[in-house]
């Protein structure tokens, strides 16, 4: 690994663990939740990648407006996740490490925007390192095999939490026309032209974020895919399903719907998983090596003596 590819292996590092950290938008995978040790290594990973003089900073003085918008998004980020307290995940005074759920859409979203920023500035590097001639094989299937990993787990997860916006969605309707309808003597409201469920605040705040869930989703399916035929045919049937939302289709059983709607990207995420983990710890452990091989060099030529000097 030369030193151009360790130095953008710090900014694909850093995009991986806010890969990461979409797994704080769904329920922890095991019984005893969500890993203490794994938030604290993270923290210790961003803001050593984030440090002063890191290749991330330097990125982002060297770009401008955008670098600094970044750079203060970031720093938000580590400590709205992985500070403490954080205020999206935070931990109790056992060590248990919880998830606010009211704040899990603004975490995704988030996420999102970050990743693109950070893809934007991977793409831009390895743009550069190919036409350098300064690119290796190994250290592009990485990229590449990540890339793809991030926008089929990202697609994956915008799907579960439409879905469960939508449920909440109609059930704020359904709660809202079933008061209305007792307020107003067991009147049919879809027969009462003053009857709006919109008037609902609760329905409005669910609209409203089911409406930047769908945003956030189009951001993620629309940003890859423009050479992988797999990926963009699995996007395509998502986004023939979401049909649902504007009643262009219909369901008899929601729950076997949305089991579908929410696995397209499995395949490709368990084809993914593992090599990807693979090709990550392989460059990992050059760039241990390589930095251990220069703290060795520079450790050697300290202990060499001065010109003219005897010992």
């Amino acid at each position: 690994m030369n030193a151009e590819e360790r130095n953008v292996m710090t900014i694909v590092t850093l995009a991986r663990i806010v890969e990461s950290t979409l797994w704080y938008c769904l329920p922890p995978r095991n019984a005893s939740g969500f890993s203490k040790e794994e938030r604290d290594n993270r923290y210790k990973a961003l803001k050593a990648l984030t440090s002063e003089g890191s290749p991330f900073y330097v990125n982002c003085e060297r770009n401008g407006d955008t670098g600094k918008e970044l750079y203060e998004e970031m720093n938000y980020f580590i400590e709205d996740v992985y500070g403490n307290p954080g205020r999206i995940v935070t931990e109790d005074l056992e060590g248990k490490v919880h998830v606010e759920s009211s704040l899990v859409l603004e975490l995704f979203s988030n996420i999102c925007k970050i990743r693109a920023f950070l893809e934007a500035f991977i793409n831009s590097a390895m743009k550069f390192l190919k036409e350098s001639g300064k690119l290796s094989q190994e250290f592009e299937e990485l990229v590449n095999t990540d890339i793809r990993y991030y926008h089929c787990f990202a697609g994956k997860i915008s799907c579960i939490l439409i879905s469960n916006k939508f449920i909440e969605l109609n059930k704020s309707a359904q709660a809202y026309t079933e008061s209305y309808s007792k307020q107003h003597n067991g009147i049919n409201p879809n027969q009462d032209p003053e009857f709006n469920v919109r008037n609902d605040p609760a329905f409005r705040m669910a609209e409203n974020e089911f409406h930047e869930l769908n945003q956030d989703m189009i951001t993620v399916l629309n940003s890859y895919g423009e050479n992988d035929a797999d990926f963009r045919f699995l996007r395509d049937q998502v986004y023939s399903d979401c049909d649902l939302f504007t009643g262009k289709k219909s369901t008899t059983d929601i729950e076997a719907y949305f089991r579908v709607f929410t696995s397209y990207f499995d395949k490709i995420l368990a084809a993914t998983q593992g090599k990807l983990n693979v090709l990550f710890a392989r460059m990992s452990n050059q760039m241990s090596e390589n930095a251990q091989a220069k703290a060795e060099e520079e450790k050697t030529e300290e202990a060499k003596p001065e010109e003219g000097e005897t010992k």
